[in-house]
């Protein structure tokens, strides 16, 4: 009813009748009584039928406040004027502030899942998982159910490193693999493996890295799920060495591999001399000895230098880049002749390159990946590095005076650590080792298979 009717009948008007418009907020008890025209008999059943309501509009009041936005506007609708009308529009702005905010952290999420599915662990998706956001949402960001599911089945491989080798054999081809902590080399050289024993390439010499080749190798099932769990980074102490053979079936001769993975601290060395400091540790000290005797002696070598295409080139705790690393080991190799007459080719892996894109933000197709490598070195900083590689092929002759860029990707990562493998980047470096490393008479399964 209309305010004005209400006024203009408030004697003919039940106590009921006038509670009920006061209850619907069409008018008050003061503009009631300015009529002159509400008896006393009526005022005072009116108050009476007031306090109950009160009584009523506080215990739900009790029941809504705490609720969602569903049921504060039940307690609206209920009680249009009620003492907390106004205190319950204001929860409702706030919830639905919150909600868009809720959504809008949820969307930043989804769309760095998808662009990324590595810009998460473990342990955070999971725990997005039990805050909003549903397994349906990762598999709209194209996360397969295997990755899903295998969240809380990750082991990380215990990898038993070999002692480092007080020499290499000589006569026998060493291929070294280079890269900052955690740019991929472990992962990379467990992959070329795999790939190699499944060409039947591959044979193992005995020793002290037996072991671990073996474990690294089976960490990449290639069978199309999403269940290999990848490991740590190699730590400072243990240069691995890693001596096999390479030969197809239909060959005479094999190829022998003396293969070198280096721990990513020791860039760490290569920017300290630079610098004119000390080494950081005794352990840096006797890795740094350590490798310079491996690379001042007579052998043929193989130099693979793996960048991190997802670490952007962010400074580290020390406020230095990957590409710092980079170029301090370049510059060191330069003014120190490491890359000499005996270097017959230098790579440059850019690692993860199935996540680059292209000027639109699509995924670039496996045969499109070098040339979108070579831009993404060329544009993010490390050009002092690779300028300095070339400068050294071209003056040593290495790779006929060219630096060779290769883009590698395990497959699909996804959490940074479960992994669908695809072997076909890791085939490619088999194939390079194919055509680098000379077939020889002796093999070196001949010094350790003793």
């Amino acid at each position: 009813m209309e305010r004005n009717i209400i006024l203009a009948n408030v004697a003919s008007l039940t106590a009921e009748q006038l509670f009920d418009e006061i209850k619907g907020g069409n008018v008050t008890l003061d503009e009631l009584k300015k009529t002159g025209n509400l008896d006393v008999t009526k005022r005072n059943k009116i108050i009476s039928l007031q306090q109950q309501y009160d009584l009523i509009d506080n215990d739900d009041w009790e029941r809504a406040k705490y609720g969602n936005e569903f049921a504060l506007s039940d307690y609206i609708t209920k009680h249009p004027a009620g003492k907390y009308v106004a205190e319950a529009k204001q929860k409702i702005d706030f919830l639905e502030r919150q909600r868009a905010n809720a959504n809008a952290q949820k969307q930043t999420i989804l769309n760095k899942i998808m662009r990324n599915p590595n810009s998460y662990p473990p342990a955070k998706i999971i725990e997005f998982l039990q805050n909003g956001i549903c397994e349906s949402d990762l598999w709209n960001c194209n996360i397969p159910q295997s990755a899903i599911e295998n969240l809380r089945n990750i082991v990380i491989p215990n990898l038993e490193l070999g002692q480092t080798p007080t020499s290499i054999p000589p006569n026998f081809t060493e291929v070294y693999f280079w890269g900052a902590t955690g740019s991929g080399k472990t992962c990379a050289l467990g992959a070329v493996l795999q790939m190699a024993k499944q060409k039947g390439y591959l044979n193992i010499a005995t020793g002290p890295g037996y072991r671990y080749a073996h474990q690294l190798m089976n960490i990449f099932s290639d069978d199309g799920v999403a269940n290999d769990y990848l490991p740590g980074p190699t730590p400072l102490e243990n240069t691995q060495y890693l001596p096999f053979t390479l030969k197809r079936s239909n060959e005479r001769s094999s190829r022998s591999v003396s293969l070198i993975e280096l721990s990513g601290e020791i860039f760490k060395c290569f920017f300290d001399k630079n610098a004119g400091q000390p080494l950081q540790s005794q352990s840096h000290v006797d890795t740094f000895e350590s490798l310079n005797s491996f690379l001042k002696n007579n052998n043929r070598k193989i130099h693979f230098f793996f960048v991190d295409y997802n670490r952007e080139n962010k400074p580290d705790g020390n406020g230095l880049t990957q590409s710092d690393y980079l170029s301090a080991a370049s510059t060191y190799f330069k003014n120190n002749k490491i890359f000499g007459k005996s270097t017959d080719a230098i790579f440059v892996v850019l690692t993860k390159s199935d996540l680059l894109r292209d000027e639109s933000g699509n995924c670039i197709s496996y045969d499109k990946r070098v040339e979108y490598a070579k831009k993404y070195l060329n544009e993010n900083n490390y050009k002092s590095f690779i300028n300095t590689l070339k400068d050294i092929c071209k003056k040593e002759s290495i790779n006929a005076g060219v630096l060779t860029v290769e883009p590698f990707s395990l497959g699909k990562v996804y959490f940074q650590q479960i992994c669908d493998f695809d072997g076909q980047s890791a085939s490619a470096i088999v194939e390079i080792l194919m055509d680098r490393v000379p077939a020889t008479r002796t093999s070196i399964l001949d010094v350790f298979n003793k």
